[in-house]
């Protein structure tokens, strides 16, 4: 289990010093931790820190839109990723669409 967690904290480290701008950049990183599940990356939460909190720290902007499992992150390169309980897509897909 200490693997895993080390996995988990490296590559929260890497984003915070990689300082990935597009959603491009995030998956390659995320996709060395854990491949896509439903959605076109995937990282899981559970830990005290969290994907969010990277990505901030890597100088995106957070929108928690539900609690703290649905957020849009854009990153100061313009570019929007949805968080849905783990999975991220590409865009702002927490619109209602119609």
């Amino acid at each position: 289990m200490k693997a895993y967690w080390d996995a988990y904290d490296r590559t929260l480290t890497r984003i915070i010093e990689e300082k990935p701008q597009s959603m491009d950049d995030l998956k390659k990183i995320l996709d060395e931790f854990e491949p896509p599940s439903s959605g076109d990356a995937f990282f899981p939460g559970g830990a005290d820190e969290t994907l969010a909190d990277a990505l901030h720290q890597a100088g995106w902007s957070i929108s928690y839109r539900e609690g703290n499992y649905v957020w849009v992150g854009v990153s100061r390169a313009g570019e929007k990723v949805s968080h849905i309980e783990g999975d991220l897509y590409r865009g702002d897909v927490t619109l209602p669409t119609s």
